[in-house]
């Protein structure tokens, strides 16, 4: 049985409020447009996670909560925010993984770069060209064995949702 990891990257930024902590920055109106356009999209080809988690940022939490309002079939409820992902290393990130992978068969990681960014590039196979992963943008990696161990196995990129390429 296939294992699907779905990778994303928060929404973009709102920088115009000086002075505010980078763990409290919000998304800005394209962020907030884009986190629904991946939800739609995700919605409308049947990509749902069984599990969600989250860095507990706000902007990591907003995308997450306008992405699962375009679902019906996702919940908050299911979302577990995690204070860990927040800036997290690609070590880190693996951790989480190794960590919620049990008895399920997808998981979703809502976090930031460098460390998304990292961990895409170092789960893809092959790994032939660098992915850039920017704002709100979404892999989806195929591992054929639930039992991977996301430190040596590689799997295949199914899916790289970029909201730029869905207007």
């Amino acid at each position: 049985m296939s294992f699907y990891l779905y990778l994303m990257r928060h929404a973009k930024s709102d920088w115009s409020v000086q002075g505010l902590a980078d763990f409290d920055r919000t998304i800005n109106l394209r962020g907030q447009k884009n986190a629904k356009q991946i939800g739609e999209w995700m919605t409308q080809n049947n990509f749902l996670p069984h599990e969600i988690i989250s860095s507990s940022a706000v902007r990591a939490r907003q995308t997450i909560e306008l992405l699962v309002q375009q679902s019906g079939s996702l919940s908050l409820e299911d979302v577990q925010f995690d204070k860990d992902l927040y800036l997290a290393s690609m070590d880190e990130l693996m951790e989480c993984i190794q960590l919620y992978r049990k008895d399920t068969e997808s998981i979703m990681l809502v976090a930031h770069n460098p460390g998304i960014e990292q961990l895409v590039n170092h789960l893809v196979h092959p790994a032939s060209r660098m992915i850039n992963i920017t704002t709100a943008n979404l892999a989806i990696i195929e591992f054929t064995d639930c039992g991977f161990d996301p430190e040596k196995d590689k799997g295949a990129l199914i899916k790289l949702i970029r909201p730029k390429e869905l207007d």
